[in-house]
């Protein structure tokens, strides 16, 4: 499945289906949409913590490793929970996060992997 069929079939964006096509009959909006997520630089230090750790990580690891506050981090993991991008988990009392296993997230590892060079 490629992302533009996973994009479409579980919803994940709003306003997905009003998108444009391009000449080959491909719905461009979903390429834009996935840039968008990565476009933020705290997103795009999260996702690719994250990525490193398929175990996952609790708010106060991602928040101290990205170098942003813990409610600035809960509020990027919680836009990025809702996209289906990540899934939360509880370890006690932390709030835990990790990606999930989806065509989704392998083409966001891709992209990391591509342009984001630590």
């Amino acid at each position: 499945m490629n992302i533009y069929s996973y994009i479409k079939k579980y919803s994940m964006f709003p306003g997905f289906s009003k998108q444009k096509q391009n000449r080959g009959g491909q719905t461009v909006g979903a390429g834009v949409l996935l840039f968008k997520l990565l476009a933020d630089p705290t997103r795009l230090k999260i996702l690719s913590f994250l990525m490193k750790r398929p175990e996952g990580a609790c708010v106060y690891e991602i928040a101290e490793e990205v170098g942003v506050s813990h409610s600035a981090a809960s509020h990027q993991l919680s836009g990025l929970e809702a996209r289906g991008v990540l899934v939360c988990f509880r370890e006690g009392q932390q709030v835990c996060y990790e990606v999930v296993d989806s065509s989704l997230s392998k083409n966001i590892k891709k992209a990391i992997t591509l342009f984001y060079h630590e």
